[in-house]
């Protein structure tokens, strides 16, 4: 959900992209699953642009909690943001309890990003609801383990074998 198409001279991008980049550690190439409560979510999120922000590009603070609370799922870690801005991503980690580092070269970012930092319990709201959306009651083990329907196709074969009894 970013801005119009104003110039109208090409095709207009209205997605970005979040790369997930992971170091391995000794041999494990491919790192941990998400949980299924992570998982849960579809890979094309939608959410308006944050707009009581000075910044010129702010994103809103559900997209870096989203990341950040599915990727650590409570454990400690660092986040980094090397572009600070206005302290979206730190303001994130800082209210889900993980450490963080916010580096920018203008002053005036690093001061906005520090007055939202002090003053984040004004947005735990906001992160509160997000982590409400992290939650499944049944995980597919749960479901195949109680012979619970586990796809769209079970309940078609079961109808079908009560059709060829008939």
């Amino acid at each position: 959900m970013i801005a119009a198409n104003i110039r109208g001279w090409r095709f207009w991008q209205i997605d970005e992209r979040i790369y997930w980049l992971y170091k391995p550690i000794g041999n494990d190439k491919i790192g941990e699953e998400l949980k299924s409560k992570h998982a849960l979510l579809t890979s094309i999120w939608r959410f308006p642009p944050e707009r009581k922000n000075g910044h010129p590009a702010p994103f809103p603070l559900v997209l870096p909690a989203r990341i950040i609370y599915s990727i650590l799922d409570g454990k400690k870690g660092m986040v980094l943001d090397p572009y600070v801005g206005s302290g979206t991503t730190c303001l994130a980690a800082k209210l889900l309890g993980a450490n963080y580092i916010g580096i920018d070269i203008s002053k005036e970012y690093v001061k906005d990003a520090e007055n939202r930092l002090k003053n984040s319990l004004n947005y735990k709201k906001i992160i509160d609801e997000e982590i409400s959306k992290h939650i499944v009651e049944k995980t597919f083990e749960d479901r195949k383990n109680n012979n619970e329907n586990t796809g769209k196709f079970r309940k078609n074969l079961t109808y079908q074998a009560i059709l060829l009894k008939i």
